[in-house]
């Protein structure tokens, strides 16, 4: 079907787009008929970004880039860093829209009731009824609340209610004056940038690209909302004049119904908001926490793992939900709504910007990332070959399996083979993986002798006694060496040879054409700012001279996936032109969150991390058995414990 094809959370950020940020850009920011153009830009960069970030999640083996690539590694954790910040403003924007919805179903009375004052019907503050909405969602989750298609529904035909009413006031109401004006870009060209940007948000993050026909329904779904957008945009430009010296209103819809003599129709305008709000924020919010249950995972190793703790009882990450809640309530509560969604913009750009440098560097890279399917595995070796257990004759074979009558010699053999295998260091293993925070035992089900001389020749240097090959030795200590690295092998099949690879040489000329792009898009954004064609020309001619440079250097050929360097050299110039429109109200929040994901990042890889390799190396030291000759009296109880540093056992 085509509702397959859809990536999740494109439905949310349709809805957010069509009752929210068109509104915002209409009323607020720069006025309908250029709000009108700039959805057309807006769509134009949505799509070479989605196109991008489909890529990256096709592409990429992040355990494999934090162990060999840390450029890389940061590049997509930037991204992601940057996509946790979009989600959180958003969540937030559309809790403070419900809060508006709210206070106006009551007619006003609610803010009174809760402040024991009266407020300013713009974006008071506190905002406690936002606080409040963030909350119940976030407990809502936590007890186990998973986002269904009823939501969808209810959401889609909350926005197309909304839409339909404004078609039917702009019937009744709407007149044409604002298209009679001289000009209709009030702001020039960086009111239509400035357009662009708050709106390129509401088109799909992803692009589905496994076959043709997906593709064709990612673009039939980036024309519906472009489609939307645009005939909310040309439905408020009948209803709206704009004037630059207006104040800034959070639910600006409901001041137009007023200025047409509708008040009447507002009420039901707050109960479709509510609906299409709501909606919205149950498909955002779990994508929102599930990116930071993401910073938990074994791959990225930035928050611990007690975040994305599950719950028994609900099967919710109740950490993480709490902290996404915790973060979206305090936008909530104090940041005002035009700092929300200039946030909501400049994050949205940021992380198509990292997205983009990561496309362009990763396939000239001497050593490139692989597919995650492998056909090179490896696998725990015995330390030593298992004795074949002695045949049976016939007669004794037939006898045991019709009578169960066995000798008492092959009985006695086989109760002191069973009390050899069965012994303490057993549980002593399950106690490590699970202190460890290692996902299941180590040990088979199937063949649990094979398995302790397989933990024996992992974890003790002195449980070998068989006798081996010295080219199995060499292969086993390979191996062992490998796994307390940590070091990923992967392959992604046979290379053809007469494909070229990138090498160092290749690789500093990529630096060097990747170098030019950006100062071409340096110079885009100096032409674009001081709208000077020779800047704008210039930089235009130095990025396509340089992808001509990298179209010709040898590359590594990713089959799934593949973007070529053109898409994402236009990826990056037009979300560099957009978010330099943004940074005048977003600048000091972009510039704090990615100071804090540097801080982590770099946090993880120099100490945290490093702590955390030492105490498992520690940790296995200390969990093997001590048969050392200090401890004869444990030796001869045949006593295994685990010790804890700075600790002797006491000697009875």
């Amino acid at each position: 079907m085509i509702f397959t094809a859809i990536p999740y959370g494109t439905g949310s950020r349709w809805a957010l787009g069509a009752i929210i940020l068109v509104h915002q850009s209409v009323y607020n920011e720069i006025g309908a008929t250029t709000t009108l153009f700039a959805i057309l830009l807006a769509a134009l960069s949505a799509t070479f970004s989605a196109i991008c970030q489909s890529a990256t999640k096709k592409t990429t083996n992040v355990g494999y880039l934090r162990s060999n690539h840390k450029c890389d590694f940061l590049l997509l954790f930037l991204t992601l860093w940057m996509d946790i910040l979009a989600l959180l403003a958003s969540c937030a924007a559309l809790a403070r829209t419900l809060s508006t919805c709210l206070d106006t179903m009551t007619g006003g009375m609610a803010r009174m009731w809760i402040l024991g004052r009266n407020s300013s019907p713009n974006e008071p503050w506190p905002d406690v009824i936002g606080v409040s909405v963030v909350f119940l969602v976030s407990g809502m989750f936590m007890l186990g609340l998973e986002n269904t298609k009823i939501f969808s529904c209810l959401m889609i035909s909350g926005v197309l209610g909304i839409v339909g009413q404004l078609g039917i006031v702009t019937w009744l109401q709407g007149d044409e004056s604002e298209w009679h004006k001289p000009t209709w870009f009030s702001q020039g060209l960086p009111g239509l940038l400035i357009g662009a940007s708050l709106v390129a948000f509401s088109f799909p993050a992803e692009m589905p690209s496994q076959s043709k026909y997906n593709r064709l329904t990612g673009m039939l779904i980036i024309l519906v909302v472009t489609f939307t957008n645009v005939l909310t945009a040309a439905c408020l430009s009948t209803l709206v004049h704009f004037n630059a010296e207006r104040d800034f209103l959070a639910v600006p819809v409901f001041k137009i119904l007023s200025y047409v003599d509708l008040t009447k129709v507002i009420p039901a305008m707050a109960c479709l908001l509510v609906l299409a709000c709501s909606g919205a924020l149950m498909e955002l919010f779990p994508e929102m926490y599930s990116l930071i249950v993401k910073l938990t995972t074994t791959e990225w190793k930035i928050l611990a793992k007690q975040i994305g703790y599950e719950s028994r009882d609900s099967g919710s990450p109740v950490l993480a939900i709490f902290t996404g809640g915790s973060l979206c309530a305090m936008l909530a509560f104090a940041c005002p709504m035009e700092n929300l969604i200039y946030i909501l913009a400049g994050s949205h750009l940021m992380a198509s910007i990292f997205r983009s440098l990561f496309l362009l560097y990763t396939p000239y890279r001497p050593k490139c990332v692989q597919h995650p399917e492998s056909s090179l595995a490896y696998t725990r070796l015995q330390s030593a070959t298992q004795p074949t257990p002695q045949s049976l004759p016939t007669s004794a074979s037939t006898s045991r399996r019709l009578w169960c009558f066995r000798r008492a010699s092959t009985v006695a053999a086989n109760v002191t083979k069973s009390r050899l295998q069965k012994k303490p260091q057993d549980e002593e293993l399950e106690r490590e993986w699970l202190l460890l925070g290692e996902p299941p035992s180590p040990r088979c089900l199937e063949h649990p002798e094979r398995n302790e001389d397989a933990e024996s020749s992992i974890l003790s240097d002195e449980g070998d006694q068989a006798q081996v090959s010295e080219d199995s030795t060499t292969d086993i200590d390979a191996i062992v060496d490998e796994y307390r690295q940590k070091v990923k092998v992967s392959m992604a099949g046979p290379m053809d040879k007469n494909q070229k690879t990138p090498s160092i040489t290749s690789w500093r000329a990529s630096l060097i054409g990747i170098l030019c792009i950006l100062c071409g898009t340096a110079s885009v954004i100096v032409g674009v700012i001081y709208q000077d064609v020779i800047f704008l020309s210039s930089g235009l001619a130095g990025g396509f001279f340089a992808n001509i440079l990298l179209f010709c250097l040898p590359r590594h050929n990713l089959q799934h996936g593949q973007v070529s360097s053109l898409t994402a050299t236009l990826s990056l110039i037009l979300s560099c032109v957009l978010l330099t429109a943004t940074l005048d109200h977003s600048w000091a929040a972009l510039v704090f969150w990615i100071t804090a994901g540097f801080i982590f990042c770099i946090r993880c890889d120099t100490w945290c991390c490093l702590c955390l390799d030492r105490t498992t190396i520690s940790a296995h030291s200390h969990i093997i058995p001590n048969v050392s000759a200090k401890l004869d009296n444990l030796r001869q109880r045949s006593v295994n414990g685990i010790h804890l540093p700075g600790r002797i056992p006491a000697h009875r």
